[in-house]
């Protein structure tokens, strides 16, 4: 394994902002009605009932439950009044929609809490959900006292329905090998282009429809490039597919995954590769790639935001609804989104926990790994973006197959 250096780009940033970038449109949600299953034929809202027994609580994953685990785990344990067991169960993001659908048709829902982000909801959009927001504020914490603009603007996507519970603004970034490369040849989009074409085969990213850092570098580049439309990949980035079709001319492989790509990179397959702040530490903190791995934010970055929401389907009893809010509020607490190193990988749902003071074991951490004195101040600048919508999302990941991901290497 290679030896490195640090190297981090420092220089003048942008002032901060924030971008609006298209907004997601979801089939509208209502407010649950006791005795129907779907609650699609009542307005009448339903009030979370304490249970006077214990309960089992079920929870389909969709791609969230990772970050917090732990925090649920020892709520659970802490809880014995409410919840006799926790029952965990995961499925691909597409596939959560149908089986949501099943048990709502089959008049049995037994599943308490959906995790995942918007791409769970698929076809279904958010009408299998109950409305939390405002129907049922008074459950839950004020939002506006612990979302700052981005979160909240993320949260507006979720039409109510879900609450979001885990938040980054943490990609597009470049990881890179320090002996061969530094920072300042490669902080832009132009400068990168340059770099790979002077260096083929030593740049790649992962396949955007399978990659965190694929995607959010994807969808960055008609903002850094300047296109008409960010919002339109058919019509409005004819930059971006420029730039990638130039850019593809010197790239050996799209991996298939980050975690390929990751651990390519770590063996020195690569000298640059596409990342967010949250893979880059945790990839370090590993030892998939060396420890002193450089690492940089794009000049004048522009940030794609993510994040994981709590949906609670309909046609649960009153106190499986009881339950889920009351889940809910304990995530969105500092203590929970502190858990298991949140916080050190700037992933929090909370703009409070930044602020808090951490247990010696994330302190420590965040001073090793974290590079407190980069991420937190260049996170500040720039501009945040919302991801595209599911359906133009997925638009845009056929474009890129089509006149990118099937060219290799132009």
């Amino acid at each position: 394994m290679r030896p490195h250096s640090p190297n981090l780009r420092r220089g003048s940033l942008a002032a901060a902002g924030l971008a609006m970038a298209a907004s997601i449109t979801l089939a509208a949600c209502s407010a649950p009605g006791a005795g129907d299953p779907s609650g699609s034929s009542s307005t009448a809202a339903m009030t979370p009932v304490a249970p006077t027994t214990p309960i089992t609580l079920n929870i389909l994953d969709g791609g969230a439950l990772s970050v917090i685990q732990p925090a649920i785990d020892k709520w659970v344990a802490e809880h014995p009044e409410w919840v006799k067991e926790v029952n965990y169960q995961s499925a691909a993001s597409t596939d959560v929609a149908g089986k949501i659908k099943a048990q709502q048709d089959a008049g049995a829902v037994d599943i308490s809490l959906v995790l995942g982000g918007v791409s769970v909801l698929g076809s279904q959009g958010t009408s299998q959900y109950v409305q939390q927001l405002p129907a049922l504020a008074s459950s839950l914490p004020d939002l506006s006292a612990i979302q700052d603009d981005s979160m909240a603007e993320l949260q507006a996507s979720a039409d109510g329905c879900g609450v979001l519970i885990h938040f980054e603004k943490s990609g597009p970034i470049l990881a890179f090998n320090p002996d061969v490369v530094s920072a300042a040849d490669i902080d832009t989009p132009e400068k990168l282009l340059s770099w790979a074409q002077a260096h083929p085969g030593r740049f790649t990213y992962a396949q955007p429809p399978n990659s965190g850092p694929g995607f959010q570098f994807l969808q960055s580049l008609p903002y850094m490039l300047g296109d008409t439309d960010p919002s339109d990949p058919e019509n409005g980035w004819d930059k971006t597919w420029a730039y990638l079709a130039e850019l593809g001319k010197t790239i050996k492989t799209y991996p298939a995954s980050s975690t390929l790509m990751n651990q390519q990179f770590g063996t020195g397959e690569y000298d640059v590769v596409t990342s967010i702040i949250g893979q880059e530490i945790l990839n370090r903190q590993s030892g998939t790639w060396p420890a002193d791995t450089g690492a940089t934010a794009y000049e004048n970055p522009e940030w794609m935001t993510d994040g994981h929401f709590a949906w609670i389907p309909k046609g649960g009893t009153p106190q499986m609804l009881f339950v889920a809010l009351q889940l809910e509020t304990m995530i969105l607490s500092v203590e929970a989104q502190t858990t298991d190193n949140n916080i050190a990988v700037h992933a929090s749902a909370n703009k409070n926990a930044y602020t808090g003071s951490y247990s010696p074991e994330i302190t420590e951490f965040v001073a090793k790994w974290g590079r407190p004195d980069y991420w937190p101040v260049v996170q500040a600048t720039g501009n945040a973006h919302m991801q595209l919508p599911p359906t133009v999302l997925k638009k845009a990941f056929d474009l890129w197959q089509r006149k990118i991901g099937s060219t290799v290497g132009g």
